[in-house]
């Protein structure tokens, strides 16, 4: 019989493979509704851990606001305030359907989201069509005009041209490529997805010509993609989350399928622990503010767009985006974010090649053990939200070891038993 240490092992190649192996292609767009696991009519799925309304940071409680004057169910901040603490409203965590959310994460029934399929394994991934590259979004917690312009701008225009746009591209789009490709252009596919969004508009544009839409439709879609240098991230999360879930559950498995932030506290998953999740305190952004804003302006660390770490992606490839370093004050920063990472994984992913680095894979696997022999905790490259709602900057942020340790005790009860 194999010792647990063995089977860790194996288990572990089998959830970095399977992260490493898997294809994924854009599909579809659809109403959250009408595909993701789970959701209700009266439901708002929200990024990070599950949360209760009176714990709830407050740019997150904005964005739910927000969604329930976007949906129809109340006529103002104050009635929807109420509707959620009556329960009327549920809310659940997007990770608990299949689905991802850019920071705040606020996802309602009839929200348009990009649909990814893992083709190696059939399962889902899902997330929001990128808002605006205006700082006065949903998203970022704000609400106001510009918000639901911003959500009637995706559904009028955005939404539909999509749908349309993958069904002429024969209903399928290979976006792992797009992701390999933009790495040796700067990309490390979070805070920075302008290579990649070029890309898309590359490959994209003949189909363009085919649509069943006017001159005008076409140029307003053209030029929102052209002006939204992150569209792309939110193609790059729901693959990346069809990626994570076909890694988790995997018997034995020390290595993280998940990490999500809600504001409040960050919460990791391992695959051999299947849908547990383990929590510890949100901490601050350290990076670039704009204008006058500081470290006091911000919501803690918020967002599921730490799957793209978790996969490989992010600050796991910061080195592939040198000039994201300059947040941090020099471009050494990059490199320096990577080499550590390195420390922490298991494995390299040939497909996500660093050309920095001499073709190197970026990092891939982060092993709870290591965290914790280490004593390094996976850094996130993250926006950065106001509390008051709207993005105030850029920047970078750390797991707490807390959470950690939490997965390694649970792991413990469950393992060590067999041995």
């Amino acid at each position: 019989m194999s010792s647990l240490k063995e089977r860790i092992e194996q288990a572990n190649h089998e959830t970095v493979r399977r992260m490493i192996d898997s294809q994924i292609s854009w599909v579809d767009v659809k109403k959250a509704i009408d595909t993701c696991p789970g959701m209700k009519e009266n439901m708002i799925m929200h990024a990070g851990a599950a949360i209760t309304w009176d714990r709830m940071g407050d740019a997150q409680k904005n964005a739910v606001k927000g969604a329930i004057l976007y949906e129809g169910w109340a006529d103002n901040l104050e009635e929807a305030d109420r509707l959620v603490a009556s329960g009327k409203v549920e809310l659940s965590p997007c990770h608990l359907h299949a689905t991802v959310g850019s920071m705040t994460g606020v996802t309602s029934p009839s929200m348009p989201v990009f649909v990814v399929k893992n083709e190696t394994y059939g399962n889902y991934g899902h997330c929001l069509i990128y808002e605006s590259p205006e700082p006065k979004k949903l998203s970022f917690g704000y609400v106001g005009p510009e918000s639901m312009e911003n959500l009637k701008f995706i559904d009028d225009v955005v939404a539909p041209v999509l749908k349309e746009l993958i069904k002429a591209m024969g209903g399928s789009f290979n976006i792992k490529k797009i992701m390999s490709r933009a790495l040796f252009m700067g990309d490390e596919m979070h805070s920075r997805s302008f290579a990649s969004t070029a890309l898309f508009n590359l490959e994209t544009a003949p189909y363009l010509f085919e649509l069943p839409f006017d001159k005008a439709t076409l140029k307003a879609f053209s030029d929102f993609v052209r002006r939204s240098e992150q569209f792309f991230l939110h193609l790059v999360m729901a693959g990346s989350k069809a990626l994570a879930d076909a890694a988790n559950g995997i018997e034995y498995s020390t290595i993280v399928t998940g990490i999500a932030r809600n504001g409040v506290e960050v919460g990791i998953r391992v695959s051999g622990l299947g849908e547990q999740w383990f929590t510890g305190p949100s901490g601050p952004i350290d990076g670039l503010y704009f204008g006058n804003y500081t470290v006091a302006d911000a919501q803690p660390d918020m967002g599921d767009s730490a799957i793209t770490e978790t996969t490989g992606l992010g600050a796991m490839a910061h080195a592939a985006s040198p000039a994201l370093g300059l947040t941090k004050g020099s471009v050494d920063m990059a490199y320096k974010f990577t080499n550590e990472m390195q420390q922490i994984c298991i494995a390299n992913n040939p497909h996500y090649a660093i050309p920095y680095l001499g073709g190197k894979g970026s990092p891939v696997g982060i092993d709870i053990r290591k965290v914790l022999e280490t004593g390094i905790v996976p850094v996130i490259n993250t926006g950065i939200a106001s509390k008051k709602g709207g993005q105030i900057g850029v920047g970078n942020a750390r797991v707490p070891m807390e959470a950690f340790k939490k997965a390694l005790v649970a792991y413990n009860k469950e393992y060590g038993k067999r041995q």
